[in-house]
Parts: C-alpha cells; structure tokens; sequence
C-alpha cells in the first residue's frame, strides 16, 4: 500500500473516531435523560401517603383529607407526565441506538484497517532495507 491510501485511510479512521465519538455522546445523554426520569417516576411513588386523615382519637379532619386528596392529584398529575416524558425520551433512544451501533462498527473497522496497512508499510520498509 502507498503512503498516500495509508494517510487517507489514517484521515478516514480519525473521522470515524469523531464521528463515533460524538453519536455515542448524544446517546449517553438520552439515556442519561431516561434515567433520571426513571428516578423521578420511582421517587414519586414512595412519597405517596395513604388517604387516612384520622387523628389520635380516630376522627376524620375534613381539612386534612382533602390536602391529602390534592397532594394524590398532583401525583397522579405529575406521575403522567413524567410517563409522557419517559416515552418519549425511550423513543430518542431507540432511535439513536442503531447509529451509535453503525458509527462505533465503522470506527472499529476503520481502526482495523489502519492498523494493518500501518503493519504492511512497515513489512515493505522492512524488506527493503
């Protein structure tokens, strides 16, 4: 191989880097997105009290009860759009996931075969010598 396809096999390896680089940058962040809505959806859950609004001597407060009943509504509120939220953001993902694959195997085989001309120049210089 000439030292000319050598460089721009070398030119063609480090734009495939970038490129792989940068796809696997934006799938990091939609998964990293998914996964605080995933901590916000199961943070949700656990603040969810019970509807009892009794106190010691096992009376119901009217008042109690129905910020109890709103708190409840915001949850549920809240619970679906952070699901909303969710689907959509595991979508990008799904969608970024086939060309992050693409670009890692490209920069993979690009890589390979950088290397291996790299090798079969220095056999040839080897032999010459």
């Amino acid at each position: 191989m000439d030292r000319r396809k050598l460089e721009a096999l070398q030119r063609l390896a480090a734009l495939s880097a970038m490129k792989r680089d940068a796809e696997l940058a934006k799938l990091a962040a939609v998964a990293q997105s998914r996964n605080r809505l995933k901590t916000a959806l199961s943070a949700l859950k656990t603040t969810e009290a019970p509807l009892t609004a009794e106190d010691e001597g096992g009376s119901v407060d009217p008042a109690m009860l129905a910020a109890r009943l709103a708190h409840r509504r915001w949850i549920e509120t809240r619970h679906s759009r952070l699901n909303q939220q969710l689907a959509a953001t595991t979508a990008d993902w799904l969608r970024q996931r086939p060309a992050a694959s693409r670009a890692f195997g490209r920069a993979e085989v690009l890589e390979t075969l950088r290397d291996r001309a790299q090798a079969a120049c220095r056999d040839a210089r080897g032999k010459e010598r």
